[in-house]
């Protein structure tokens, strides 16, 4: 699905709910996943790649903890 190696990936915030994202060494973002949870499980997952929507996140900070990612 993608090309190129995947430099970074951490779990962040995704408008306020558990996601991951991954980006690339020159601060590209790769992908975004939102996890909706219910009742301790997981009922949905909500995956963004376009490159235009993910354009506008910044990649959380190497040293930080678990970053809020937000497309726009």
């Amino acid at each position: 699905m993608f090309s190129g190696e995947v430099a970074r990936q951490r779990p962040v915030l995704v408008n306020g709910v558990p996601g991951h994202m991954s980006w690339r060494s020159d601060g590209t973002p790769l992908s975004v996943i939102a996890f909706t949870v219910a009742d301790g499980r997981i009922t949905g997952i909500h995956i963004v790649v376009d490159p235009a929507k993910l354009a506008s996140i910044q990649p959380p900070a190497p040293a930080a903890g678990a970053q809020d990612a937000r497309p726009r």
